[in-house]
């Protein structure tokens, strides 16, 4: 059941991902370059993290997700999606200098506290832009990792702080974005 679950993540991973990945390429969503290159790294190690733990078929869905990323960022960086704010900055840089001691633990448990740390500052930027331009990023993919963080819970091979935390906060993440995303549709109805 829990590697079914795992194939269901990953399969869920690629469908999200790939409306935002040809909405990036059109120019329709304009991805955060610090946002999607912090994740690019994070979410890649955070799968070591949950694999050294036993994350099992749960930690799947996050290492096609750090792919994901990858390819996000290079798209990011090629169409120069370069809106970038002060605080952007002190954000990527606060992830920079986190991702550092992240590579100084050798706990796994330290590290995916670390990368959800990270993770946080890697959000902001996007939340930002977001919030000033809902049409800038892609309601699929979000809404549809609400779901994905949700099935990974279920999948994982062990439960633990390592485990659970970064799949957790990126359900909350992206249930938070969704809504974001939600609010003008509402409100002009």
């Amino acid at each position: 059941m829990k590697e079914t679950l795992g194939i269901i993540t990953v399969i869920l991973s690629i469908v999200g991902h790939a409306p935002y990945i040809v909405d990036t390429i059109r120019q329709k969503t304009k991805p955060h370059v610090f946002t999607w290159l912090i994740w690019s790294i994070v979410t890649t190690l955070a799968f070591f993290g949950q694999v050294a733990k036993g994350g099992a078929a749960g930690a799947w869905g996050t290492g096609i997700t750090g792919l994901m990323s990858i390819i996000i960022t290079i798209f990011a960086l090629r169409n120069k999606n370069l809106d970038i704010t002060t605080s952007d900055k002190a954000f990527f840089a606060a992830a920079m200098v986190a991702i550092v001691l992240w590579f100084l633990t050798k706990d796994p448990t330290a590290s995916v506290i670390i990368a959800s740390i990270i993770d946080a500052c890697a959000f902001l930027p996007t939340i930002r832009k977001t919030l000033k331009n809902p049409r800038s990023e892609t309601f699929t993919t979000y809404s549809l990792n609400v779901v994905r963080h949700s099935l990974s819970l279920f999948a994982l091979g062990n439960y633990n702080l390592a485990t659970v935390l970064y799949p957790t906060y990126l359900l909350v993440m992206n249930a938070l974005m969704t809504a974001i995303m939600i609010k003008p549709k509402i409100t002009k109805s």
